[in-house]
């Protein structure tokens, strides 16, 4: 995998509203931003019934870098997609700011994704055809429709220009997927995630596809965000020397909180 052109840090990228040097305690708020309770989940594959969640309950501070680690299979990408209402759980709950959000309407759950929560996979889901300037922007053409999206495309491509480079990519702006690094493409989708202004980043295996050192820049963009943006991360890993740059750690073991 080729070398990043410019290292991102955590020092190199720039608040939009905070300062650099603003403290933490400053920045968090000791609210919960989302609380889970009794969750239990369950696939099926024909007539059998696989339990993933076992009764998950935790709380995800307000502001923070929180990692969710467990071997495969533990259910911790089930317990984040729940969490970011890409699913149902079977019983329990989930608040959002002191709000049910697992039982909404399939609308409002849409637009919790849309407007609340930004969300980065382990596969960057960039598409081929078109710049990375033009896939940071995608989110905006889905949900504004063609004519909304043409009137605000100016103010949408500073925002866009503004998000790339503040991940350390306004020299690949013009670059399609195919010239870019594995890093590269994941920062791109951060940049993506980050267009409609969320309040909460999820992230599931964001390094999974990534070496050691495309990984770490991508942690320290993440870690950098949670900072600087005031975001809420919450990232899930297998590994747990990833869990490093969090300011702390959920553990799942066997469906259940260990």
């Amino acid at each position: 995998m080729n070398k990043l052109a410019e290292p991102t840090t955590a020092t190199s990228l720039r608040p939009k509203t905070l300062n650099a040097h603003t403290p933490d305690s400053q920045i968090r708020n000791p609210k919960p931003v989302m609380t889970v309770s009794g969750l239990f989940k369950s696939y099926h594959k024909k007539n059998l019934e696989v339990p993933v969640l076992k009764g998950v309950d935790l709380t995800i501070p307000t502001g923070d870098f929180t990692t969710i680690v467990g071997t495969s299979g533990s259910g911790k990408s089930t317990l984040l997609h729940l969490m970011g209402t890409l699913d149902a759980p079977d019983s329990g709950q989930i608040y959002y700011n002191d709000r049910r959000i697992d039982n909404l309407p399939a609308r409002e759950k849409e637009r919790l994704r849309n407007r609340e929560f930004g969300m980065i996979f382990q596969f960057y889901h960039l598409l081929p055809e078109l710049t990375t300037l033009e896939n940071v922007l995608v989110p905006k053409m889905v949900q504004d429709g063609f004519w909304t999206y043409l009137r605000n495309k100016k103010a949408y491509k500073k925002q866009a220009t503004d998000l790339l480079e503040m991940v350390g990519l306004g020299h690949r702006m013009r670059h399609k997927p195919s010239e870019l690094s594995g890093g590269e493409m994941q920062r791109t989708a951060i940049a993506r995630s980050l267009i409609s202004d969320p309040r909460v980043l999820l992230a599931d295996e964001p390094t999974g596809n990534l070496d050691a050192e495309n990984g770490r820049e991508v942690l320290d963009c993440l870690a950098a965000l949670r900072k600087n943006e005031n975001l809420t991360v919450i990232m899930v890993t297998h590994d747990d020397s990833l869990a490093e740059k969090s300011d702390h750690t959920i553990r799942l073991d066997n469906g259940v909180v260990a």
